[in-house]
């Protein structure tokens, strides 16, 4: 199967199958808004929590677009081939996270967020990884094929809920006051993120057929 599966990979690259198919308007628009919201108050960020406060807007609109990367529209189509699904979503993770990495780094050079620079970078990927992992869980778990659509208003509701934490569980720390707690926060955050996203990514058809195989056995 391995053997057959590399002719299968070429075609698809070189036809461009993923650009295709994947849904590039939110992520685009989530792009331009982020560069709206950082020509209109990167000038105005005079400390370090105004810095903060911009870049986490701009993260929270990028997130909510890139999650739409996760919809498989070419499903029904690729399903035969000797691809596996892992394979497939593995590969719009991969390009989700490139979509957020990018901008994120242009947005880190146009505000300057100094020591700040590594503890929002965190705040950034824990909420990535939180957003690709509900997109991942309603594609396996509901065999939706928009699940952005259901992982954008998340990532929103989570960044709403993150605002009306009491103090001692806050995640939006000022720099002056439990950085370091809330970012071991988002730090656990990450980790669990990341593990529920791994999980959505296996094939459960595999699953069904070891099992199968084990009963004959």
């Amino acid at each position: 199967m391995t053997g057959s599966r590399r002719p299968v990979l070429r075609e698809l690259a070189a036809a461009g199958m993923l650009p295709k198919v994947a849904r590039w308007e939110p992520v685009i628009t989530g792009w331009f808004l982020a560069a709206g919201v950082l020509l209109w108050k990167a000038h105005d960020a005079q400390d370090a929590a105004d810095r903060a406060t911009v870049l986490r807007v701009v993260a929270l609109v990028l997130v909510i677009g890139v999650v739409n990367l996760v919809d498989d529209d070419a499903a029904t189509v690729l399903a035969p081939v000797p691809v596996p699904l892992a394979w497939r979503r593995g590969v719009r993770v991969a390009l989700a996270a490139g979509a957020v990495a990018a901008p994120w780094a242009a947005a880190l050079l146009w505000v300057s967020p100094g020591p700040l620079t590594a503890a929002l970078t965190l705040e950034c990927a824990a909420l990535a990884a939180f957003g690709l992992a509900v997109a991942g869980g309603v594609a396996r778990w509901s065999d939706a094929r928009e699940a952005g659509l259901a992982a954008g208003p998340a990532v929103l509701a989570a960044g709403i809920a993150a605002l009306l934490l009491p103090a001692r569980w806050a995640m939006l720390a000022r720099p002056d006051a439990d950085w370091r707690d809330a970012h071991l926060r988002w730090a656990a955050v990450l980790l669990i993120a990341l593990a529920v996203l791994v999980h959505t990514l296996r094939d459960p058809a595999r699953r069904r057929m070891r099992l199968h195989q084990t009963s004959k056995s």
